[in-house]
């Protein structure tokens, strides 16, 4: 059986059985499961069948079914005769909406003739909202309980995937603020744009008193 034909069936298989998902406005059939099921631990984690044609954009959100993904590795497998057969993604479910921001100092914002800060809505400064409602996977990195009272929780560090969209329009950076449905506000401290290239940032946050 030659290539093109194994990767036809393929195709068809996957679009039949496969259900409808969304990447950039383009919609295409895959099979979307959970990864390393063997594990006793519950993660985040999925992978994702397509049709070699599938129409799935780098760094994009991939929704459907109601549920959001964030890709962190969109894989085409080749054959030695260079012909691509199927697409395999890695992905992590989105179990949070976030909205980011950036501190704006007054010192340095635009002046009216009157020498105060001015702006949308009649301010520019302080925590400017930059990007809203972006879909984003937390995954907790450690708690660290206080020496100063006991039996309480400190601080919580959490590995937050953000899809690489977001820096179409804005890139995130450190000591921007993340703000969750939930009102709680989470401080960016470092920033991974290596691991998941050109498809997901990777962030460190805790807590955010500022």
């Amino acid at each position: 059986m030659n290539l093109t034909k194994i990767k036809n069936i393929i195709a068809g298989r996957l679009n039949k059985i496969g259900s409808d998902y969304i990447s950039n406005d383009n919609t295409f059939k895959a099979v979307i499961v959970k990864a390393n099921v063997s594990y006793d631990q519950p993660t985040q984690e999925f992978t994702l069948l397509a049709a070699y044609n599938a129409s799935i954009n780098d760094g994009y959100l991939i929704e459907g079914q109601g549920d959001h993904f964030v890709p962190t590795k969109i894989d085409k497998p080749v054959t030695s005769g260079g012909n691509e057969q199927y697409i395999r993604g890695y992905l992590k479910q989105a179990n949070a909406s976030i909205d980011i921001s950036t501190y704006i100092d007054p010192v340095n914002a635009s002046k009216d003739v009157w020498g105060n800060p001015t702006g949308t809505d009649g301010t520019d400064w302080g925590w400017v909202i930059q990007k809203t409602g972006v879909w984003v996977n937390f995954e907790k990195m450690e708690l660290r309980p206080s020496n100063e009272r006991i039996g309480q929780v400190e601080d919580a560090e959490y590995l937050v995937s953000v899809p690489w969209s977001v820096n179409a329009s804005f890139t995130p950076i450190a000591e921007c603020r993340l703000t969750d449905r939930n009102s709680k506000d989470w401080k960016v401290l470092d920033i991974d744009d290596k691991s998941y290239i050109n498809q997901a940032y990777l962030l460190r946050i805790s807590t955010d008193a500022r």
